[in-house]
C-alpha cells in the first residue's frame, strides 16, 4: 500500500477526482494558509469507482 491523498483537480463544469502519492503539503500566499494543497510533480492516478443500487457501498481505485 502506499501513502497518499485524493484531489479534486478542477476542468470546466465538473470535479475529476485524482489519487496523489505522498502526503499533501498545504500552499501558503504571503503567509495565508489555505485548503489547496501544492501537487507539483508527485505521481497522480485516475480514480474510478464502483456503487452498490441497492446499500450505496463504495469502493474506489487508483488507475
Amino acid at each position: 500500500m502506499v501513502k497518499g491523498f485524493a484531489a479534486d483537480k478542477s476542468e470546466e463544469y465538473y470535479m475529476k477526482l485524482a489519487w496523489v502519492d505522498g502526503e499533501p503539503q498545504q500552499v501558503t500566499l504571503f503567509g495565508i494558509q489555505g485548503d489547496n494543497v501544492k501537487i507539483g510533480t508527485k505521481p497522480q492516478r485516475s480514480v474510478r469507482g464502483l456503487r452498490c443500487e441497492q446499500c450505496g457501498y463504495l469502493e474506489l481505485y487508483a488507475v
